[in-house]
């Protein structure tokens, strides 16, 4: 077997592993509908615009960031209960078997958010053009990119339980500061104006409003870069890649972290 599909292998069986339990990745996407039905179409009527078309996106978009994040809680375990001390036994290199892990995010948030596309399709039709199709490989990019931070935090945490502390405070913060929610005139009064900045160039806010420009036919918002996007999400993934090398091969050459 080669060392390309050795680190497929890899990636499949990680992939996998998000996906399992189907159950609870069922209860996620209804708890993820609901907030689309419920917040979307009761806001809608406080609104003076399309709350609902507004809103969909944005919760696809973070749907995509949860999933592709999960990465870093399947190291983090991986880590402590020795499957990725097995993964350095097999005759698989540390950049093959980082990339599957990054490959591996990648395709859950895609393919996560592409779900949620499809459902959400069902009351927001503008979701299923070829405009949609389009942007899949950005939002494959941005996902890839996104999990480059759940790397970070995996070189910081080291073992116990800080991951998931850290992991939670992050999401917290990058949600909070984006437009996945609300328009960035309507957050703009409450944070500091230093803030602005942060708010908009948050990928989370970037791949949003790409979706909202599916949504709306066009790219209105004057927030909307997708150089800037694509940029931030291959930066960010270096950023991963990185981390992941130097994880790798601490727990290769010293046996922890």
């Amino acid at each position: 077997m080669s060392q390309t599909r050795r680190a497929l292998e890899i990636a499949r069986v990680d992939l996998s592993y998000f996906f399992r339990t189907k159950w609870l990745l069922a209860t996620l996407i209804a708890l993820n509908v609901t907030d689309m039905l419920v917040v979307g179409i009761v806001y809608r009527g406080m609104m003076s615009f399309d709350y609902f078309a507004f809103f969909v996106p944005g919760v696809v978009i973070s749907g995509l960031f949860f999933a592709s994040f999960d990465v870093g809680r399947r190291v983090h375990l991986g880590l402590t209960e020795g499957v990725s001390q097995y993964y350095l036994t097999l005759p698989v290199s540390l950049n093959g078997l980082v990339w599957a892990h990054l490959l591996s995010a990648g395709l859950g948030g895609a393919i996560y958010a592409g779900i949620l596309m499809l459902v959400a399709s069902v009351f927001l039709p503008q979701l299923v053009s070829i405009y949609a199709l389009a942007l899949i490989p950005v939002m494959f990019i941005l996902s890839m990119g996104l999990a480059g931070i759940a790397a970070v935090l995996n070189l910081f945490s080291k073992a116990g339980e800080r991951y998931f502390v850290f992991a939670e405070g992050i999401q917290t913060a990058m949600v909070s500061l984006s437009t996945i929610a609300y328009p960035i005139a309507f957050v703009a009064p409450f944070f500091p104006s230093y803030f602005l900045p942060v708010v908009e160039l948050n990928p989370l806010t970037q791949g949003a409003e790409a979706l909202r420009s599916v949504v709306s036919g066009s790219s209105a918002s004057g927030v909307f870069n997708l150089g800037y996007l694509l940029a931030t999400s291959l930066a960010l993934l270096v950023v991963g890649v990185v981390s992941y090398r130097h994880v790798f091969t601490r727990l290769r050459e010293v046996g922890k972290i």
